[in-house]
């Protein structure tokens, strides 16, 4: 070793001779050798970062309560195939979303407005139903549910459109979001579909029942109340039958990156200057050896 690298020593004694009869070009590979070294650690763990990162999702505050409906009133009867729900939300920050559902089945959701109150259309049947107003926070937990509310609808024509939503609370992570479910009869038809954003903006579209799905793009972060309306041509006459529902819509902010638990950076940082320092020092002594030569 000491062949390869030139370091010479006294034939008697056995000591190394002065640095300047050292091979500073050997030491020059040593030192590469050692920086890709210290390089490739710093990769190795840049990449277990990487691997190890983690993030999670801080569920929302839970309101104790649940929606109040205030319209229509207990044992009511209506005449329509749509009866508008009205009621209060539960006071919490962030405020809550409403989910209705009549007989069992999600008809829609609704955000709370400036006032904490709620508003729905939903389609009914003619005859007696039961409505429930339930909390989904905007975490997507679901919270208490209001006491059942039996009505009556009288005199009205049962819709033959049904809207039903994969979800009925739609959320991202970024300022687009994309509505999904299932419109339209049993039958295969052609469907017209008229959806407000609630941005002031509308959408229209021609589909063939079935499942869909219809992105937006909202322009601020903030909760809004998504409302299809759907119509088809029953009759060769062009009576057109009409289905409403409500869905709420919120975005939020693109969460930071996860952070690691896993770094060696210090480490690494200190390497580097250990490795600056020795190769300092060598320059120093390099040139020194040169002056004395000269």
């Amino acid at each position: 070793m000491r062949q390869l690298l030139k370091l010479q020593h006294h034939r008697h004694t056995g000591k190394l001779l002065h640095h300047r009869h050292t091979s500073y070009r050997a030491l020059a590979v040593v030192f590469a050798a050692a920086g890709l070294v210290i390089l490739g650690l710093g990769a190795v763990n840049h990449a277990a970062a990487d691997t190890f990162g983690v993030s999670a999702l801080v569920a929302a505050p839970m309101p104790t309560s649940a929606p109040t409906i205030t319209e229509p009133s207990a044992d009511a009867t209506v005449s329509g195939s749509s009866v508008l729900v009205l009621g209060s939300c539960p006071l919490i920050t962030p405020q809550v979303v409403v989910s209705v559902s009549v007989d069992g089945v999600e008809a829609g959701t609704s955000a709370c407005d400036s006032r904490n109150d709620f508003s729905l259309p939903v389609n009914v049947a003619p005859g007696r139903h039961q409505i429930v107003a339930s909390v989904i926070t905007i975490s997507g937990q679901k919270g208490p549910s209001s006491n059942p509310l039996q009505i009556t609808t009288a005199g009205s024509i049962a819709p033959t459109i049904a809207i039903t939503s994969d979800a009925p609370f739609v959320y991202a992570a970024g300022n687009d979001i994309t509505w999904s479910g299932t419109i339209g009869t049993a039958k295969q038809t052609t469907e017209y579909v008229h959806v407000d954003w609630g941005d002031n903006s509308q959408s229209n579209y021609t589909v063939l029942s079935g499942p869909q799905s219809f992105s937006h793009h909202y322009a601020t972060l903030a909760s809004h109340n998504i409302v299809l309306d759907v119509a088809n041509a029953a009759s060769a006459v062009g009576n057109t039958q009409i289905a409403e529902a409500g869905f709420t819509a919120a975005t939020f902010p693109q969460p930071a990156a996860p952070a690691s638990f896993y770094s060696n950076t210090p480490t690494i940082a200190g390497l580097y200057g250990l490795y600056l320092t020795a190769i300092s020092a060598t320059g120093i002594v390099w040139l020194e050896a040169k002056h004395a030569v000269a």
